[in-house]
């Protein structure tokens, strides 16, 4: 099977030659595997590793500085140590331009926003402004695997990060309104430079993946109603959008949401980012037993225990439980349940590809 004919069959729920394999990392991280396995592009270590997906360079519009490569719009203030995104959100100058990598926010364009009238008064950008045109290229030069894209489109965390954290959350119950008109501001521009990119795209790009952390290790950031309530028919507008182009749908959030897969399920989410098991009510069984059959699992290999402090052994071991139990019957997709931090061995990361070979049919 090639990279596409294996994600196709895993996401029909059809057992494939070995599981779709993923791979997600820090730059620190990134620069050590391509000396280890001496490699030098992106595409050689995804080859390297056996890797069946590809995310477009340009994967955030907010929260690091890819998307400068197709920003179009008025000038944004910058300095060396500080820059301002297109919503308005402030940043340390972190990250630069690593796709995988998130600036820390510093402060947000909507903090004294008291009314709806505030937030409709803000200079929200423009999806005119990005030439998504210009990742086309680069989709063709990665059609052997299967393409991801989407611009993270994060509604809850770019909404949190301009009207800052504690406040948005006090809002979501003080002034419920104030913080919907927020959410539906955003969800609007991402619904149109979406549709921008889809079709400008079409036929080229093969997953949308958007993302919002809405759990913690133990339980939900919000309350399942509440977040019903907020964020549920945003979440269906950006789904059916994807579906209509016919592409796949992938949905991020981190921590314990065993609460919302009943809803992403409804939503016709198709993958389920980053399965972290080690989070409350988030084991691999009890996963697969109640959702396996209606959602494909994307992540699950632990970076907080085994990946980092485990033997190759224990590593190779983990893997292979994880490709038993979810992948039974197909509906799994391996990678890092986050990206692999720095405190991570050489050795077990190339256990981890390397038990995957020894899975299935190899690469």
């Amino acid at each position: 099977m090639d990279a596409r004919q294996r994600f196709e069959a895993a996401c029909r729920h059809t057992p494939p030659d070995r599981p779709p394999v993923d791979y997600l990392a820090g730059r620190v991280v990134d620069e050590r595997l391509r000396r280890h396995l001496d490699v030098t592009s992106e595409s050689e270590l995804l080859d390297a590793l056996g890797a069946d997906l590809y995310y477009l360079s340009v994967r955030d519009i907010s929260q690091n500085e890819s998307s400068r490569s197709i920003y179009r719009g008025p000038p944004l203030p910058s300095s060396d140590r500080e820059r301002t995104c297109p919503f308005g959100i402030r940043y340390l100058r972190d990250q630069r331009e690593w796709k995988f990598g998130a600036d820390e926010a510093i402060g947000g364009a909507l903090e004294a926003a008291e009314s709806p009238r505030e937030v409709l008064a803000h200079r929200w950008p423009k999806p005119e402004w990005f030439d998504v045109s210009a990742l086309e290229g680069e989709c063709e030069a990665n059609r052997h695997r299967v393409v991801v894209s989407g611009f993270w489109t994060a509604i809850f965390g770019n909404a949190y990060r301009l009207h800052g954290f504690e406040r948005f959350l006090m809002n979501m119950a003080l002034k419920p309104e104030l913080i919907k008109t927020i959410i539906r501001c955003l969800t609007d521009f991402y619904l149109e430079l979406n549709e921008r990119l889809f079709s400008a795209l079409k036929g080229k790009i093969d997953v949308f993946f958007f993302g919002n952390d809405f759990g913690t290790q133990n339980g939900l950031l919000v309350g399942e109603s509440m977040w019903a309530e907020f964020y549920k028919e945003e979440y269906r507008k950006i789904v059916d959008l994807a579906h209509a182009y016919g592409l796949r749908v992938m949905v991020h959030s981190c921590g314990s949401i065993v609460e919302l897969i009943p809803h992403l399920v409804e939503l016709g989410v198709d993958i389920l980012d980053p399965v972290q098991t080690t989070a409350a009510g988030m084991e691999p069984e009890r996963l697969k037993s109640e959702f396996g059959a209606r959602i494909v699992f994307h992540g699950a290999v632990d970076t907080q225990g085994v990946l980092p402090r485990g033997t190759r052994e224990e590593v190779a071991a983990h893997v292979a439980a994880l490709a038993d139990t979810l992948g039974d019957r197909g509906g799994y997709i391996v990678a890092p349940c986050n990206n692999i931090q720095a405190d991570t061995p050489v050795e077990n990361i190339v256990a981890m590809y390397e038990a995957l070979g020894r899975l299935g049919g190899g690469n």
